[in-house]
């Protein structure tokens, strides 16, 4: 897994209360879900810094059965990747599972009189996130790391859930479109491409970072005067560049191949699956937010 990227958490989740912020900038779940997505993705790089030394270690570890070593074996990384994209559906399928009777069945009614339902969730995703990054080695074994990654999904499941309740159907369908179309198309170019990205992730945190703060900005501008449509516009615009970028990334950090400056390890299929799905999850609240009419 990559190395030399800066550890640690980004700071305070900048939110809202139900309702909306002045100026159109959409506020509780919303809001928080998207700053929640950015905290745990940060999260998540000291995690990528801890373990560059296990993805060094399994190239060198010579395998007599196939004359090959670690990753360099085909056989292998095509099995790592299976798997990994394997994990990646069922966790979306389950979140749309989860999440698409908010928005066409459950009355928006309900969604703001059990608010607090989206905030136990909040922080129950926090948690996890926060043991996961902490207990490295449990997300390596079976089947503890499965059932952090169920648990994850379930608490991004309502979260997104109760972002879409907010937002007209024939909105949501346009940003999931989108981001299958926008995720294919990355994916694609990612495993294409002759340039290795892999190397990309102080700078990507540091955009994060930068996203984090622009968004406490915006919430202490709420709190003064109504926010103007083209900052909540580019907003959300910088966090759907942030998470397509981290899609590139991460895809060939899975890849591997001729991208391998750095690399999951094998015993990495947890961290990997929790890192694209976070990616998508991310892409989607933001191109909800750029491209949705609320109800």
């Amino acid at each position: 897994m990559p190395g030399g990227m800066p550890g640690g958490m980004p700071g305070g989740m900048p939110g809202g209360m139900p309702g909306g912020m002045p100026g159109g900038m959409p506020g509780g779940p919303c809001a928080m879900a998207m700053n929640n997505q950015q905290f745990m993705r940060g999260a998540m790089m000291h995690n990528d810094d801890t373990d560059s030394s296990s993805a060094s270690a399994s190239e060198d570890d010579f395998n007599p059965k196939t004359g090959m070593r670690g990753f360099n074996n085909p056989s292998v990384r095509m099995g790592f990747i299976r798997k990994v994209y394997g994990i990646l559906c069922v966790q979306l399928m389950l979140t749309f599972i989860i999440a698409a009777p908010f928005n066409v069945i459950i009355p928006t009614e309900w969604v703001k009189a059990n608010i607090g339902v989206f905030y136990g969730a909040m922080a129950a995703s926090i948690a996890i996130i926060c043991a996961m990054s902490c207990c490295g080695n449990a997300m390596r074994e079976f089947p503890t790391n499965y059932i952090f990654l169920f648990a994850f999904t379930l608490c991004e499941a309502v979260m997104v859930g109760f972002c879409t309740s907010f937002y007209k159907t024939q909105s949501v369908l346009l940003a999931l479109a989108a981001t299958v179309v926008v995720f294919t198309g990355l994916t694609f170019y990612a495993c294409c491409t002759k340039s290795d990205f892999t190397g990309c992730g102080p700078y990507l945190y540091a955009f994060l970072m930068t996203l984090v703060g622009f968004s406490l900005m915006i919430f202490v501008w709420s709190l003064f005067s109504p926010i103007p449509k083209w900052m909540h516009v580019l907003y959300s615009f910088l966090g759907v560049l942030v998470f397509s970028f981290y899609i590139v990334y991460d895809t060939q950090l899975i890849v591997g191949g001729a991208h391998k400056k750095h690399q999951f390890d094998v015993d990495d299929y947890a961290f990997a699956a929790l890192n694209i799905y976070m990616d998508v999850i991310g892409l989607f609240l933001h191109l909800l937010s750029l491209l949705g009419d609320r109800k």
